[in-house]
């Protein structure tokens, strides 16, 4: 961890501005899709841990170059599009890191650009602070959505976001999104939303009493009666189960198995067939 502290610094140091989508690109560390692709069996939430311990403690060890770096770049962030993209992009790292690490005082600069005109930075904002247990986090939610919620375009970002954010009652939260008066159900957007965001957040979905899979698949089969085609890509979400630790692979061997015996599409039963045999 401290050689790759030692490359960031000299990275942030040294690229700075000049070539900041460059920077941006080399300092952003890898999704957990793009890290399971590394492991023989997969533990998701052990994975999913480690990222976090990780973005915290760069987040820690370089607070002071990433402040200066928001600093240097604060001009270009104020461009209008297309100028100003890499400063953006850097700003969202930046963010990522630094609340990761525990800095309080970013908590409110990423607030007030969830007030703000840029969506680019709302949205950066927003994912800097899902993982973040905070005032803070629960406020930029209830500010976007009430910004947006005449908007069923963008109301999706926020429908994706509450339902992969980390929380003890997420299953419930999620329950209650599919029962939202703004979700529309018979949107192939505003499922995959839900559904999807669901689906990327790891301690919910991945929950070791395979809770998060049998969920999934009550979901499935629901949305099969009316959407065969979206029912087809969303069950893809298990087309990996066989890539994961005992634990994960077997609960997930058990709704996969649960779904093949329901009334379902033929779409959907073939996508689920092939998962199966692999």
């Amino acid at each position: 961890e401290e050689e790759l502290v030692g490359a960031f610094q000299y990275l942030l140091t040294s690229v700075e501005v000049q070539e900041p989508e460059m920077l941006s690109t080399l300092i952003s560390l890898p999704g957990l899709p793009e890290l399971e692709l590394e492991h023989s069996f997969i533990d998701p939430i052990s994975l999913y841990e480690s990222r976090m311990y990780l973005t915290s403690f760069f987040g820690k060890k370089l607070s002071h170059s990433l402040i200066s770096l928001l600093i240097k770049t604060r001009h270009d962030c104020e461009l209008n599009w297309p100028k100003g993209q890499a400063a953006r992009k850097i700003k969202a790292v930046s963010w990522n890191w630094l609340l990761a690490g525990g800095n309080i005082e970013i908590r409110n600069e990423a607030l007030n650009a969830v007030k703000g005109n840029s969506m680019t930075l709302a949205r950066a904002a927003l994912k800097a602070l899902q993982p973040i247990n905070c005032q803070e986090r629960e406020m930029a939610m209830e500010i976007f959505y009430e910004k947006w919620k005449d908007r069923p375009v963008i109301l999706d970002t926020w429908f994706s976001l509450e339902a992969s954010t980390p929380r003890e009652d997420g299953l419930n939260r999620v329950r209650n999104l599919l029962d939202h008066p703004r979700f529309d159900s018979m949107a192939p957007n505003a499922v995959r939303a839900v559904l999807g965001g669901f689906s990327a957040n790891t301690k919910l979905f991945h929950a070791i009493d395979g809770s998060g899979y049998r969920f999934m698949a009550d979901q499935i089969v629901d949305l099969d009666k009316r959407n065969p085609i979206t029912a087809s890509r969303i069950v893809k979400v298990f087309s990996r189960w066989r890539s994961y630790v005992k634990t994960h692979r077997d609960a997930m061997s058990y709704s996969l198995v649960k779904l093949s015996k329901s009334d379902l599409s033929v779409n959907t039963r073939e996508v689920i067939e092939q998962i199966l045999e692999v």
